[in-house]
């Protein structure tokens, strides 16, 4: 197996972990019936304890290297990570993994960050990544239309996994330019970290938190295995296949949440777990999503 093919592999394998992810969320919401704060706070701390466990040295290093300007925008990125974590996982109990992973992250995710580095790195869009910006939009009108009475069905897990995208998409953009002058791991660890510490403090300054049982616990403790390996699988095909490719790759990710989706419900019909209100048309607009998302992608060095 040359390196090319294995590497590709790797991505592919980040992008199932991460529709497992999301629904192990939705079980975790909808089932075990966790608290939404604790499911956004506790998996995150745990992935980046995992990470920073991984390159100790690295994560003490990044600390002392941001210095008086690097952490005033490094709690900023975070900001931003957590209000779209807590719209994701929200919008994940609210309209089911599949159709929020294909409707967020899979597509406009990638739109916002084509929009927001034009805005702020004076990237200009080709005619390709225009073609590419109404694909996606045409695939999310796929996934949001109503079959039955042929009309748009936008309620507030609709909007809330758009808004996670434009969240998660700016906070994308400002990793970039951290990377600029800092090592991707140990800022990846502080990320998951900051993030799910910022979420933690405001479900308890709201006093909205319900505290789960032991079996809870030890669910909210195996979740935090998912961002942790799912963004150490995903970093690992970029110095091996490059950043185009592998984002390209990781955008099966909306269409895998539905075939999980499937699988969980072939052995546990009675599951409670939601699927788009047309399965068809929600993986041609995952896939014509896909189609917007690598053409934005085929741009050099993008």
């Amino acid at each position: 197996m040359d390196t090319k093919t294995k590497y590709i592999g790797v991505v592919l394998l980040s992008a199932l972990i991460v529709a497992c992810e999301a629904v192990a969320i939705e079980g975790a919401l909808n089932i075990a019936d966790l608290d939404l704060f604790l499911v956004s706070a506790l998996p995150p701390i745990v992935g980046g304890l995992i990470l920073m466990s991984f390159y100790p040295r690295g994560t003490v290093e990044f600390a002392t290297g941001l210095g008086r300007r690097g952490w005033p925008f490094m709690l900023a990125m975070c900001v931003f990570v957590s209000a779209g974590v807590i719209l994701w996982f929200d919008s994940v109990g609210r309209i089911g993994a599949s159709k929020e992973a294909i409707l967020g992250g899979g597509s406009t995710e990638v739109l916002f960050v084509v929009v927001v580095s034009a805005v702020f790195l004076s990237e200009r869009l080709t005619r390709l990544e225009a073609v590419g910006s109404v694909l996606i939009i045409v695939g999310v009108f796929l996934v949001l239309v109503n079959p039955d009475v042929m009309e748009l069905t936008i309620g507030f897990g609709e909007v809330e996994a758009i808004l996670s995208s434009l969240c998660l998409g700016i906070s994308v953009v400002m990793t970039t330019a951290l990377l600029k002058d800092h090592a991707l791991t140990p800022l990846s660890g502080w990320e998951l970290l900051l993030g799910g510490g910022m979420v933690l403090v405001f479900g308890l300054a709201a006093g909205d938190i319900v505290w789960p049982d032991s079996q809870g616990w030890l669910l909210l403790l195996v979740l935090g295995a998912f961002p942790a390996f799912g963004l150490l699988t995903y970093n690992a095909g970029l110095p091996k296949i490059g950043a185009s490719l592998t984002s390209v790759l990781f955008a099966f990710t909306g269409i895998m949440t539905v075939g999980v989706q499937l699988v969980i419900l072939w052995f546990f019909p009675d599951a409670s777990i939601m699927l788009p209100q047309s399965v068809a048309l929600a993986v041609l607009g995952g896939a014509v999503a896909f189609a917007g998302v690598y053409m934005l992608n085929r741009r050099p060095g993008r």
